[in-house]
């Protein structure tokens, strides 16, 4: 420590009034008279670094209905804010008339929706009977078809050939003997000198057979012509034409029929999946109805309204009789005071301080007196909201029994930045 002259002079010199007030003023002045300058001692506390959290329990369980259907609930009962609860122990009451209400109607729908499911069972099975019917219709009118067609192929075919082809010798054969008879009357009236008036009438008469015949003859030729040309080709192609539309319906009523089945088969499967589900969803909405009274499902404090990130609503929730609620919301909170941790919105520019593993020093803001250890037990991989990351502290003390979740607390941790600053102005020096 360096001497300093002027004050050691006027400690020995008496002590007058002057003295008195020059040497008080030597002791509460922060200037420092001598040949080093002197070093302003460091405060603790700025080299700390400062992050605000909230006391959470460990083990919490939020409490809701959690119905599906019976959702239009309204509270005819609620324990207080900050009640100490016991696992199983009632929390929040409905009110049960509305709720019994619907159940009664879902029930009704059920009985209705049951009824009209076994008319649709009835009806499928009629359509199927339908069905078998109409494919052996199908399949008998192709049978019938390929038995026309083949029919004609072996034998209406050839006949009708056959038949032109007689018709057309007949009428040639009618033709010559006609002609034969009219040659040989002829010949005969010849020999004869003397012809008489009804022979001449015969005469005439096998004359206009003959030209009958030849008529005859010359229209069978004609017909067989047109039979055996134009008929018979044009049979052909309608006999094939009509048995290949024969196949092509019966193809066509199979698919349809096919397709139809698929179609009422699936139909009747959504009207069953549909009464199956609103079978469930009834009997969900029983067991709904059990939960008209919510029940705690652990040990610990009963809190209205829902934590985030360990901390109470902005805006205070008081649940009371009347109030509406839905069945997916969360109406409360019990949470386990027994284990504790702290939950931190660590601000990004604090990441290279704040890591697992990072030791700090926890204080209660609502008890000043008491100091509790803590122990970084995890960092967010990436930000949550802008510019933050989670972070869960483990904490322990013999004063921590004292702390309830909710409560705010301030971290300490020592800045590195600030002890390397402190240890080049050392070196510097």
């Amino acid at each position: 420590m360096s001497h300093n002259p002027i004050s050691r002079r006027w400690l020995t010199a008496p002590l007058g009034p002057n003295l008195l007030f020059v040497l008080l003023i030597l002791a509460y002045s922060p200037v420092c008279f001598g040949d080093e300058e002197p070093k302003s001692p460091s405060d603790s506390s700025e080299k700390r670094i400062k992050i605000a959290g909230t006391f959470e329990a460990i083990r919490q369980a939020e409490v809701s209905s959690g119905n599906d259907h019976l959702t239009d609930l309204k509270i005819e009962r609620v324990l207080p804010f900050g009640t100490q609860v016991t696992k199983g122990q009632n929390l929040i009451w409905f009110e049960t008339k509305k709720l019994d209400r619907k159940i009664q109607s879902a029930e009704t729908d059920l009985k209705l929706a049951a009824l009209e499911l076994e008319a649709a069972e009835f009806a499928h099975e009629q359509f199927l009977r339908q069905q078998s019917l109409d494919k052996t219709k199908a399949k008998q009118d192709r049978d019938i078809a390929q038995q026309e067609f083949d029919n004609y192929q072996k034998v209406d075919r050839e006949r009708t050939i056959k038949a032109a082809k007689f018709s057309l010798d007949s009428s040639k054969f009618s033709l010559e003997s006609a002609t034969e008879e009219f040659r040989q009357l002829e010949q005969m009236y010849k020999e004869d000198d003397l012809t008489e008036e009804s022979e001449e009438i015969v005469l005439r008469r096998a004359k206009r057979s003959m030209e009958s015949a030849a008529f005859s003859l010359e229209r069978a030729q004609i017909q067989f012509e047109r039979t055996t040309k134009q008929s018979v080709p044009r049979s052909d192609a309608n006999e094939e034409m009509t048995l290949t539309r024969a196949i092509m319906d019966y193809e066509k009523s199979v698919h349809s029929l096919a397709n139809e089945k698929r179609k009422r088969d699936l139909e009747l499967q959504r009207k069953r999946s549909k009464f199956n589900e609103q079978e469930v969803s009834f009997e969900e909405m029983r067991e709904e109805r059990r939960k008209v009274v919510l029940k705690s499902p652990i040990n610990g404090v009963f809190l209205h309204g829902k934590l985030t990130r360990a901390k109470l609503p902005a805006k205070p929730v008081e649940l009371k009789k009347g109030d509406s609620a839905s069945g997916q919301q969360i109406l409360a909170t019990v949470v386990d005071p027994a284990k504790l941790q702290v939950r931190v919105d660590l601000p990004e520019e604090r990441l290279h301080v704040v890591q697992p593993g990072t030791q700090c020093k926890v204080l209660p803001t609502g008890m000043p007196s008491v100091k509790l250890d803590g122990v970084v037990k995890s960092v967010g991989v990436v930000r949550y909201v802008n510019g933050k990351f989670d972070c869960v502290v483990t904490v322990r003390g013999k004063r921590l029994t004292e702390i309830m979740p909710t409560m705010a607390c301030d971290l300490l941790f020592d800045d590195p930045d600030a002890e390397k600053s402190e240890e080049s102005k050392e070196e510097s020096q």
